[in-house]
């Protein structure tokens, strides 16, 4: 009875999270676990506008959107820490609608402030990977760390600072993406 149980429980759980299962912790789960996230994003925006957008393009689409309902830039971070939330996401993203910030262009604009040094360097580095190059976006970050490490990884990744400047209780620094691969 019980192996009875267990095989009902096997074939009710989801073809994403019986792959998470068999294959945590295994060598490069991390990235692979990162990719399929990638990939769900991309499918969730060609089924709500007909674009095809590669997976790093939709990636730093959805995360300089900012929707609070889908942290996807915390999930990218650390993809390991919120693997029931990915998988949840990839099974809804079939059904859910787009929300209307997802419809048009990608933002300019991404407010990295109360998001903790290093992962504002990471979350930063996300989003350029798929932004439009030779595009300006405006990074928002807070004082300290954040404003003293986040342009210097971008630089070191060959992206351009155009400004640095203090906006009140935030600093918005200004970064063009390369146009050489990344």
């Amino acid at each position: 009875m019980q192996k009875n149980e267990e095989e009902r429980k096997k074939n009710l759980t989801s073809p994403v999270v019986r792959w998470m299962e068999m294959n945590r912790g295994s060598e490069g789960f991390t990235e692979s676990l990162r990719r399929l996230l990638m990939y769900a994003c991309v499918e969730w925006i060609r089924r709500g506008t007909s674009a095809l957008l590669t997976p790093e393009e939709a990636l730093s689409k959805i995360v300089c959107c900012g929707l609070p309902e889908y942290p996807v830039g915390e999930w990218a971070e650390k993809p390991e820490d919120y693997m029931d939330e990915i998988a949840d996401f990839c099974e809804k993203v079939k059904n859910i609608p787009l929300p209307e910030s997802l419809q048009g262009e990608i933002p300019t604009v991404l407010d990295l402030r109360g998001v903790k040094c290093p992962l504002n360097s990471v979350r930063s580095r996300i989003v350029m990977s798929g932004y439009p190059a030779g595009r300006a976006l405006k990074i928002w970050l807070d004082e300290g760390s954040p404003i003293e490490n986040v342009p210097g990884s971008l630089i070191a990744d060959g992206h351009k600072v155009l400004y640095r400047e203090k906006k009140g209780d935030y600093w918005e620094i200004s970064v063009v993406k390369s146009d050489s691969k990344v």
